[in-house]
């Protein structure tokens, strides 16, 4: 029996991104149980600022910088590539709306509900596809 919990870490991932912040989060990626043994898994995730802020594959082309970083597509992105992966890695089939955090990114204060849910959702099914593996 496999579980998967990561998407607390892609949440959090993106909301230190979105901040501007350093976070390091500890996400129990797999445990695996039989009958004589358990085996966990754990993955660090190390987000920060946008001076130090690594790119998923991909990021770059999609949405090329010059000057001020856009932290809304950096959020989406990342997320969306992170859940892509995940699902790519469970068998699932590409549905990246379906995602929760497609649905509910956390809007930052000052920032107008639907520009941000648009340059969010662009951006995390750009991410979804490349995590996937679909480019």
């Amino acid at each position: 029996m496999i579980h998967r919990t990561i998407g607390f870490a892609s949440l959090a991932f993106a909301c230190a991104l979105s901040l501007g912040t350093t976070l390091t989060v500890q996400a129990q990626d797999q445990s695996t149980t039989t009958k004589d043994q358990t085996t966990t898994t754990t993955t660090d995730t190390q987000s920060s600022d946008s001076s130090n802020w690594q790119a998923p594959r991909g990021y770059d082309l999609a949405y090329p910088e010059s000057g001020t970083p856009n932290m809304v597509a950096r959020q989406g992105y990342a997320a969306g590539f992170s859940q892509g992966q995940t699902d790519a890695s469970l068998g699932k089939k590409f549905k990246p709306a379906e995602s929760s955090a497609y649905e509910h990114a956390k809007i930052p204060k000052g920032m107008d509900k639907d520009a941000f849910r648009l340059q969010f959702r662009e951006a995390f099914v750009k991410g979804y596809t490349n995590g996937f593996g679909k480019v």
